[in-house]
């Protein structure tokens, strides 16, 4: 429960016994990842329960209150948390464990005063029926889409029926990778660093399709890996102004050609919240990237736009292969550290944008989910993928 993570006044036992299932599930998936066992956990906010119907109808819990309360201004239906918990324990998770993924309507991402949604008397219809689904492709824009998780995260959409626009700096990889893909894609170059740039290319696709449905900023760069005392400020600055503040134009402008039911996507890191030293620049900009999420989660979820940041931990590309062949990283050892004792592959993370930007994840706005096989949730010493190897043979003993 979403009182698990933040403070629940006169609900001390409740929250406190929340707390305890979130600490739980991290230690059960470190320890029992290498058994091919994942754990996870879902941290509803306020849901539509007739547990909660009855609360109201007593004068117990004030509705309304509540639904002014969440950015998306109304309570969950149950069948919403179902749909989220069906995605866990799906294959198209099968890299995600010890994550706990809040499905709050963005109630945890508004830190303001007064109300986070005005009421509309549409709150209590959506609160007690599904809408209609969907079926209609959807225009979907991927931000460094031509390569690496870019390019399998545009794979899934095409894979869906979705028009992509596939933004890329190599506009010839981008190209390339629009030919080959079913059906009819876009793609354009683009240097997310350029502001003039990225608002042409904007004009251009509210022009030529009226809208877009989904954003997925997933171009960045990294910093080289050096000590702090000798990194050059102007270093930081082209990894800022390519992953965050890129993202944030990106943003901005897709919001114009966003309508209701629209999501932003942005790529993140297992850096937005663990520290990689020798990468200052790199964590800071995708810890930042997170809180861009929350905040416009909190501006946007009136409107029915919904942000989501999908944080993957160490993923198989070309780009660490080659760090790898160069001496600059010990693939055994990153491996050893993850729990599930290997690194995940750019599908995994195209699955979980994919399930986010989908009408099954409808109630999650400003939340952050781990592709990490575990790598967060580790907090002890030694080696995560063997530490528990004994235990699991004395206990089958």
């Amino acid at each position: 429960s979403m009182a698990g993570v933040v403070g629940n006044p006169r609900r001390n036992a409740y929250a406190a016994s929340k707390a305890g299932v979130i600490s739980l599930t991290k230690s059960l998936a470190c320890e029992w990842a290498m058994r091919g066992i994942r754990v996870t956990a879902v941290a509803p906010g306020s849901v539509r329960t007739p547990m909660v119907t009855e609360l109201a109808r007593a004068g117990k819990m004030d509705l309304a209150a509540i639904r002014r309360r969440v950015p998306m201004g109304r309570l969950a239906r149950p069948d919403e948390i179902a749909r989220v918990v069906r995605f866990l324990s799906s294959t198209q998770a099968r890299y995600i464990t010890g994550s706990v993924l809040a499905v709050d309507g963005g109630w945890m991402s508004f830190n303001q005063p007064g109300d986070a949604h005005p009421p509309v008397d549409s709150a209590l219809q959506a609160e007690l029926s599904c809408p209609a689904e969907c079926t209609d492709a959807r225009i979907v824009l991927v931000t460094g889409g031509a390569k690496s998780i870019g390019a399998a995260v545009a794979r899934r959409f095409a894979a869906n029926g979705d028009t992509v626009v596939i933004a890329d700096k190599d506009g010839t990889a981008a190209a390339e990778l629009a030919t080959s893909l079913p059906g009819k894609h876009l793609a354009k170059s683009l240097d997310v660093a350029v502001e003039s740039d990225v608002v042409s290319m904007f004009e251009e696709l509210r022009r030529r399709f009226g809208y877009i449905d989904v954003l997925v900023n997933s171009a960045d760069t990294a910093d080289r890996i050096v000590p702090a005392i000798e990194q050059l400020s102007k270093q930081l600055e082209h990894v800022l102004d390519v992953n965050l503040t890129g993202a944030f134009t990106c943003a901005r402008e897709a919001i114009k050609a966003m309508r209701p039911g629209g999501v932003i996507l942005n790529l993140g890191s297992i850096d937005s919240f663990l520290p990689f030293a020798p990468r200052h620049a790199y964590g800071a900009s995708k810890a930042g990237m997170d809180m861009l999420t929350r905040c416009m989660a909190a501006e946007l979820g009136p409107v029915g736009i919904r942000t989501a940041t999908v944080a993957p931990g160490h993923i198989r590309t070309p780009a660490l292969a080659q760090l790898a062949k160069a001496g600059r990283i010990d693939l055994a050892a990153i491996g050893r550290r993850i729990p599930m004792g290997r690194m995940g592959r750019p599908e995994d993370v195209a699955d979980a944008s994919f399930f986010l930007a989908s009408s099954d994840a409808s109630y999650i706005n400003g939340s952050i989910l781990y592709v990490d096989g575990g790598w967060t949730s580790f907090g002890d010493a030694g080696n995560a993928s063997e530490l528990y190897d004994e235990c699991f043979a004395e206990a089958a003993g």
